[in-house]
């Protein structure tokens, strides 16, 4: 009898273990699949929106300055886009500046405004901190390292001499070439403030070893 119910006993541990190892499988193939699945449709769906937006908007015109010409007494008008704000195009409640297409990983993202709070980047990758995106000097974009691969998360897939492209709310798409990829201490913010030589850079960042490192990589038009 007392046999009978420690089998009993062990059937129903194997029973539990059973269902935790089915609920680990079930919650990492949602993690891993799922989630992975999701952000790609939502970002496909935002990225058909700023292709949209750019469309119908693409004489955006935030600053004109009329200085006359040399020798003449004509004067000439400047229309600069501001790369800084996003002109009412949102996503998930954020105002979105441009997009980023990563080919060799296969991924693109609408590149929310200059991240004003910690959750921006719970739904994009987003601007850090810089001159705009494809302005004149060094942009930061920022986004987490999934291990699913979604956002920042397979950037360690990329090498120098890979391809980085961004477009802008104006219609401008740039080629960045990666040149430069190092880890570095998460008080580290060197990358950031750096002299371009008056190009073009753009600086993606994610996190590494569990938030105690930043993966950088530097690309340049």
């Amino acid at each position: 009898m007392a046999r009978r119910k420690f089998n009993i006993f062990l059937n129903i541990i194997l029973v539990i273990v059973i269902l935790l190892i089915l609920a680990s499988i079930g919650f990492i193939g949602y993690d891993y699949f799922y989630k992975r699945y999701k952000n790609a449709v939502d970002a496909e769906k935002e990225i058909e929106k700023i292709d949209e937006y750019i469309a119908d908007n693409n004489n955006l015109v935030v600053e004109v300055s009329n200085d006359p010409i040399e020798e003449s007494n004509e004067s000439t008008t400047t229309k600069k886009y501001n790369s800084n704000v996003n002109y009412g195009l949102t996503y998930r409640g954020y105002g979105v500046l441009g997009k980023i297409e990563l080919p060799k990983v296969g991924l693109q993202y609408p590149v929310l405004e200059t991240m004003t709070d910690a959750k921006s980047i719970d739904v994009s990758v987003a601007m850090q901190y810089g001159v705009g995106l494809n302005n004149v000097g060094n942009t930061v974009i920022i986004g987490h390292n999934y291990r699913n691969g979604t956002f920042f998360g397979s950037n360690k897939k990329l090498v120098e001499g890979d391809k980085v492209y961004i477009t802008d709310l104006s219609g401008n798409r740039i080629e960045y070439t990666i040149y430069s990829k190092y880890i570095t201490p998460q008080e580290d913010y060197s990358y950031a403030q750096r002299d371009t030589g008056g190009k073009r850079e753009v600086t993606l960042v994610t996190c590494h070893s569990n938030n105690k490192y930043r993966l950088i990589l530097c690309a340049r038009e």
